[in-house]
């Protein structure tokens, strides 16, 4: 089980603070502060014998940046409260709509497969947290679950991003010209996913 801390800012002198989590990660290189949708602080530091941090070094990390946490948790608390759909992380919700979101993203896949001709292996749903979609070197195709709870043309952009990755794998400009050719407004969708993510 992992140990959870608080963590006050002392000069500000109303106890306002927060709990926190360190997880120790094999492929990290540095210390690495991570604030979850759910307004959990994450400190996330290497897993190696090399990597020697203190608590009170980490304490000092976090006073630094203390105002940045304190914005970005009340950022996700006021969307969680617009879009409470995008942000129950609970596994009922997810298995109460996994099967809706696998039908739904599989009409999408499978008609812009037959317009553009793209082939893929196979479809995932998942409980991601993190991504909207993913798509492996093999081809195999992952999606949130959560795009059930996103505009149809929002749920569009998802799908033609993962599937412009079985030609590009990478973000270059030959990629974003290829999501350009399917969706020419791909950057104001793009930007109304992240003011609700």
């Amino acid at each position: 089980m992992t140990r959870k801390y608080f963590f006050e800012d002392k000069r500000m002198g109303d106890g306002q603070g927060f709990e926190y989590e360190i997880i120790k990660r094999p492929r990290l290189r540095s210390l690495k502060i991570v604030i979850q949708k759910n307004q959990e602080v994450q400190v996330l530091i290497p897993k190696s014998k090399l990597y020697v941090i203190t608590q009170k070094q980490i304490e000092k990390i976090l006073t630094e940046k203390f105002e940045f946490i304190i914005k970005a948790r009340k950022q996700y608390a006021e969307k969680s409260k617009r879009h409470p759909e995008l942000f129950d992380n609970t596994r009922e919700h997810y298995y109460q709509h996994k099967e809706m979101a696998r039908e739904l993203i599989q009409s999408k896949v499978d008609y812009y497969c037959r317009r553009y001709g793209f082939k893929y292996n196979r479809i995932s749903i998942r409980n991601q947290k993190t991504r909207w979609g993913s798509c492996s070197a093999k081809g195999n195709l992952n999606f949130s679950y959560r795009l059930l709870f996103l505009t149809p043309e929002e749920q569009d952009y998802i799908v033609v991003h993962e599937l412009c990755h079985l030609k590009e794998q990478n973000h270059s400009p030959r990629f974003w010209k290829l999501v350009k050719e399917i969706l020419p407004n791909y950057k104001m969708i793009d930007r109304g996913i992240k003011s609700k993510s």
